[in-house]
Parts: structure tokens; C-alpha cells; sequence
């Protein structure tokens, strides 16, 4: 913990203004983790979620923990489902700490041993800053260490510099590519519009009676959307158009 807090706004003007001149993700690693060291903090991590159950993959991670826990945690954590401080993170927009107070161990056997691997690397305590991740992704920062000195202004300060770490990692790490995103997008209106009706649960009799359109052109529109999507099933074509942001659930 650094001994003045009054040194944390500097440190973090001076750590933003490096982090947006790094050119590769080694010098952004090597300038977070020196903000890190500065606060006193041991640890971070940052994540985006692509694909969760394929690590590192196209997902984009990187910090300062061994690939190998990182790899092990997404293996063996179901995907962040066996961890209640992922669930967390993924309902909240405020940073997360690590040791809580009414945070208790889960009774089932994944949660408890996604929890212990981490006590075991050594991560106890720290927050995890959810971010606004790209095309509604899962994203965030996480640094590890003794928080206890820190005031919610500091935490502040902190986040800008999370947040600041993010926009430069996703400048040098696409992730249109790796999931099919196209800006334009491919599906036509009439589509998109089907689509999102099956999603709420609208058979086609249903979706051609809010349309005004025949049930035959309905299920034209959906087999159009299928083909271009490469999904073999409805539900399939839902979560991929969901995915590219074609419709929003």
C-alpha cells in the first residue's frame, strides 16, 4: 500500500499517460504492473471474454498471473461459472472485493475448488473493476493485494487507469474477426426483426401476426437468417445474431 494516499492521483495520471503510449501488450503489462507494484499491490489481471471455455484462444487476457492458473481457471471453472465472485462481477458495475464479509465458501465441490486454487496462487484479497466490455462482452480488470487502505476516491483513480488499460488493449487486440462480426451487419430488417421475436418465445403464426406478414414469409426470413449465420437451429441463429449484435435480448 502506498504510504501517502494523496500520491495516487499523480500516480495515476502518469500511468495512463504511458499506458496510452504503449505499443504492444508486453509494454502494456510492464506499465500496469508497475502502477500496480506503486499501490503497494502485488498482482492484476485483465479479461475479455470471446469464447470461455477456450482460453487464451481469441480471447483477449493478459497481467501478471501464470498462464498456466489462467488457463487451469477457465478449464476447470466451468467457463467463471463456478465462481461466485465472477457471478458477481457480472451483475454489478461497482468494483468487486475479493475478501468480503458476507461472501461465504459455496458448498458445492467446482465453487470450492475455484476458490481454493485462487487462495492457493496467492490471491486473497484486491477488487475486480467490471468493465463496459466490446460488443457487450465480459470484460474487466482485476488487481490483487492488500485494499484495505484504500478510499472509495482512490478506488476512483484506479478505475480510470483500468479503464484506460482496456480501450489500449482493445486498440491492439481485434476481436471482430474472431467471432464473424461485420459493422454493417448481414441480416436484413425483416430478419432481424424475426429473430428477435423468437427470442422472446413467438412461434411463427405469432410472429406473422405482429408482422403482418404470412407464416411462409416468416419462415423464409428465419432460413435466410440461419444460412447467413451458419446456425443449424433457431435457437442457434438467436445466440449468434445475439453475439454479433444483429439483435439485442
Amino acid at each position: 500500500m502506498v504510504e501517502r494516499q494523496d500520491q495516487i492521483p499523480v500516480m495515476t495520471v502518469s500511468a495512463i499517460t504511458a499506458i496510452n503510449k504503449a505499443g504492444n501488450i508486453a509494454d502494456l503489462t510492464d506499465v500496469f504492473s508497475g502502477f500496480v507494484k506503486a499501490l503497494g499491490l502485488n498482482t492484476f489481471q485483465l479479461t475479455e471474454v470471446v469464447d470461455a471455455h477456450n482460453f487464451p484462444g481469441a480471447n483477449l487476457s493478459f497481467g501478471t498471473l501464470p498462464a498456466e492458473y489462467i488457463k487451469e481457471y477457465w478449464k476447470r471453472g466451468g467457463g467463471g461459472i463456478h465462481d461466485p465472485t465472477m457471478r458477481t462481477i457480472l451483475t454489478s458495475n461497482r468494483p468487486i472485493r475479493f475478501l468480503r464479509e458476507d461472501m461465504e465458501i459455496p458448498s458445492q465441490k467446482p465453487s470450492q475448488d475455484v476458490l481454493h486454487r485462487r487462495f492457493r496462487q496467492g490471491i486473497v484479497d484486491g477488487y475486480a473493476f467490471p468493465l463496459k466490455g466490446r460488443m457487450n462482452r465480459f470484460a474487466m480488470v482485476a488487481v490483487h493485494g492488500d485494499v484495505s487502505g484504500f478510499s472509495s476516491l482512490d478506488l476512483v483513480y484506479i478505475e480510470m487507469a483500468c479503464l484506460a488499460l482496456y480501450r489500449r488493449a482493445a486498440d491492439l487486440h481485434s476481436i471482430s474477426n474472431a467471432i464473424g462480426f461485420s459493422e454493417k451487419g448481414v441480416l436484413t430488417v425483416r430478419e432481424r426483426e424475426c429473430l428477435a421475436w423468437v427470442a422472446k418465445g413467438k412461434t411463427n403464426w405469432d410472429i406473422s401476426q405482429i408482422l403482418m406478414i404470412t407464416e411462409r414469409t416468416v419462415q423464409y426470413h428465419i432460413e435466410n437468417a440461419k444460412k447467413k449465420l451458419g446456425a443449424d437451429t433457431r435457437l442457434q441463429a438467436v445466440v449468434l445474431a445475439a453475439r454479433q449484435l444483429e439483435i439485442m435480448l
